[in-house]
């Protein structure tokens, strides 16, 4: 039997994010299109003999705090209620190449990739909609990682509908010189929306606004993708850098760029990976660029 495993835990871009309003339960909705990427961190999951979970690799929390601590956990726990004898020890560590605070998703995709390295160190005692919603209760992003490479998502994050994968096109991630952190950008929206709710962040007018993103990536060339970033909005005021960031990617040669989730990554958009090449040696003496391609299929897919 296996007793240690290692996974890619893939990033994700968010082609569109649109955001409700706040509820009263202090949540809100999304709508959002995840496409994953090829940019990944590397999570090794071994069994040992000490019965706790550990975590080792930089983060930046401690490691109660840290998803891929918290899913492995929650595993645990699930394994050891369904009969799993003797609970073993479980040491994650993960090698970060995912910039943190970058609207990528890798803490989530963490968390994913050790939920699904578990389930094949450990198999039979955990079924798949058991660890659905052990994904679902360690973070809101955290299923999406753990089925297919491209959605729609609504809800909090965890209602998910399949979409076939675009693959006709290549990323530079530009880092624009600081990290937005996902509290302070849901701070902003709330405080931009608090005297005057956004209209067109309705349940209805965020389903009508998913459905014709998803007709326009199905569909569209990338010059004409009609997406939106409902955080980039109200963060630009406090953050210039991220729309000069995403004016250079389309002056290098993006045929769209946008920013990711809550920032603070913005990806442009190009026909080729040597163009995307081309644009990402332009601006690195300006920004921190990576060049990545769309996934056709989850690398950690369980």
């Amino acid at each position: 039997m296996l007793d240690q495993i290692m996974v890619p835990a893939p990033a994700k871009i968010n082609l569109h994010l649109a955001v409700g309003n706040r509820r009263p339960d202090g949540f809100h909705a999304i709508a959002s299109i995840f496409q994953a990427i090829s940019l990944h961190d590397s999570i090794s999951v071994a069994l040992s003999s000490a019965g706790d979970v550990e975590l080792s690799g930089e983060c930046g929390c401690p490691a109660e705090q840290n998803t891929a601590w918290r899913a492995a956990s929650l595993f645990l726990a699930a394994a050891t209620e369904a009969g799993l004898a003797s609970a073993p020890g479980i040491r994650v560590t993960i090698d970060k190449k995912i910039p943190m605070g970058a609207g990528l998703g890798g803490g989530s995709s963490d968390a994913a990739s050790t939920l699904a390295a578990l389930s094949l160190l450990l198999p039979g005692f955990v079924d798949r909609q058991t660890l659905f919603g052990i994904a679902a209760a360690t973070g809101s992003d955290v299923p999406f990682f753990m089925d297919s490479a491209c959605a729609a998502v609504t809800g909090r994050g965890e209602i998910l509908e399949a979409l076939p994968s675009r693959t006709d096109y290549a990323l530079v991630l530009a880092n624009p010189g600081f990290s937005v952190s996902t509290k302070e950008a849901y701070g902003r929206l709330d405080a931009a929306r608090h005297d005057r709710p956004s209209p067109w962040a309705s349940d209805q007018n965020l389903a009508e606004d998913l459905r014709l993103a998803i007709a326009s990536y199905s569909h569209e060339r990338p010059a004409s993708w009609r997406f939106r970033n409902d955080f980039y909005s109200v963060l630009v005021p406090g953050l210039p850098g991220l729309e000069q960031c995403r004016q250079a990617l389309l002056s290098a040669g993006a045929d769209f760029a946008a920013m990711s989730g809550s920032g603070s990554s913005v990806f442009g958009v190009f026909a080729s990976p040597a163009e995307a090449d081309r644009a990402a040696a332009a601006l690195a003496d300006r920004y921190s660029c990576i060049v990545a391609l769309p996934l056709a299929k989850l690398l950690n897919s369980t």
